[in-house]
């Protein structure tokens, strides 16, 4: 018994650092999977970068009830970044467009469990 426990704990961790490893580096993959909203709708763009643990800045600004298309470029590992108090989700190589008409701070967020420091993988949206 305890060594099933043991071999599935150590399963379930060897799972956990994979999906923070992996990372399409095949340039058709990227193609495939990026998806641009509407550019005729978006007043400007704004790129994310994930990599292990971190977003590539602590703060993020865009205007109220301006479109932005926004695009998350993973580096290292698999990231999603999740708006919270909105219904936005952008995904890994994908573009949303995102409009937010009410102004304050938003906590963003990677929602994808990404290793040992998923849980301080957080940034800040500032809509003005």
């Amino acid at each position: 018994m305890k060594k099933w426990l043991l071999f599935a704990s150590a399963m379930c961790l060897v799972f956990v650092i994979a999906a923070c490893g992996a990372n399409s580096s095949n340039e058709e993959n990227k193609e495939a999977n990026t998806t641009v909203a509407d550019s005729g709708a978006a007043s400007s763009d704004l790129v994310i970068t994930a990599s292990n643990w971190k977003f590539d800045q602590t703060e993020y600004k865009i205007k109220a009830g301006e479109t932005v298309n926004l695009k998350l470029d993973s580096v290292d590992g698999m990231h999603s970044a999740l708006i919270k108090k909105t219904d936005y989700e952008i995904k890994q190589g994908k573009t949303v467009a995102v409009n937010i008409s009410e102004p304050g701070t938003y906590e963003m967020v990677c929602n994808i469990p990404c290793g040992a420091g998923h849980r301080e993988m957080k940034t800040t949206l500032v809509v003005e």
